[in-house]
């Protein structure tokens, strides 16, 4: 079968040779090289941080000998700095002709390099929270384009500033997975010894599963549910649990069902009747509190 033909990110050449063979070059940053291109930048990072991580290669946070910017890529994996652009990179790639509509008075790939600054710049800020320091990330597209949604990434990392763990973040609330939770966490860890539910509840011809606080139990009971089984166990237990329902019956939940109540959602815990669940066999230890939600007459 013929190979497939790609284009080198950088210089826009055609790259041609079979999946390994000499003329094929390598993925350089997510994107594919010719040959010349891939040999010009290969010694262009190095390794100034190694972290281990509990799968996969340790993730390096590698500094750029020419300019001095940093990038978060795993060991054996071949990359090149955000910014930096090279004598054979094409005036064609995006941001050089981005430059250029914009009018920018200096030399067209120094221009390209700025706006390369600026979408590094505003994309790791989105991960700036209190108490941490962002150390390095893997901005897709960069240096060519500063289109984030081409390629996949090795994600942001930063320091915990209280502990110095270093852990990928997020756009969110990040909490160090060595610290003790926050106040007022909302994570599975910080919430792993909390009093949870996990319930089944009837409606006509379909039950519905899931798990919550009393409050979620009593919203179907409000909506004209009928509770069958409600169990209480460690939250981190009842996680568990309703992960396995879930799979357990993952072709079997009944969507797009007129007339259940709308506390059922849109039916990815819901099931005919016939299958209704035991879910001591799903949460063997947890304390049937059933009683707790049934009506009184």
């Amino acid at each position: 079968m013929r190979a497939k033909k790609k284009t080198c990110a950088n210089c826009l050449r055609p790259v041609h040779g079979s999946p390994g063979g000499r003329g094929r070059g390598r993925a350089v940053a997510w994107h594919a090289h010719c040959p010349p291109c891939a040999q010009l930048v290969a010694d262009q990072m190095e390794t100034v941080l190694s972290i281990e991580r509990t799968r996969g290669a340790p993730l390096q946070v590698r500094r750029c000998r020419w300019c001095g910017a940093e990038r978060a890529c795993p060991g054996g994996w071949a990359t090149r700095c955000h910014l930096c652009l090279d004598e054979r990179t094409s005036p064609e790639i995006d941001l050089v002709r981005q430059a250029a509509a914009s009018g920018f008075r200096t030399p067209l790939r120094e221009a390209a390099q700025l706006v390369a600054v600026t979408t590094l710049v505003d994309v790791l800020a989105q991960f700036g929270q209190p108490g941490w320091t962002v150390i390095a990330g893997d901005v897709l597209g960069l240096p060519w384009t500063d289109d984030q949604y081409t390629a996949k990434s090795h994600g942001t990392w930063g320091r915990h500033d209280a502990c110095g763990r270093i852990q990928v973040m997020s756009r969110g609330r990040d909490e160090c997975a060595t610290c003790p939770p926050e106040p007022r966490s909302r994570t599975h860890r910080a919430r792993a010894e909390d009093t949870h539910l996990l319930y089944l509840v009837r409606h006509g011809d379909f039950v519905k599963f899931g798990r919550g606080y009393h409050g979620r139990v009593r919203s179907h009971v409000r909506s004209g549910a009928t509770p069958i089984q409600v169990l209480t166990a460690r939250h981190a237990d009842v996680h568990i649990a309703e992960l396995t329902l879930k799979r357990r019956h993952v072709k079997d939940v009944a969507r797009g069902i007129e007339g259940v109540p709308a506390s059922f959602g849109t039916g990815t815990e819901v099931l005919p009747i016939r299958l209704s669940p035991d879910l001591l066999d799903f949460l063997p230890h947890g304390e049937d509190v059933t009683h707790r939600f049934v009506p009184l007459r």
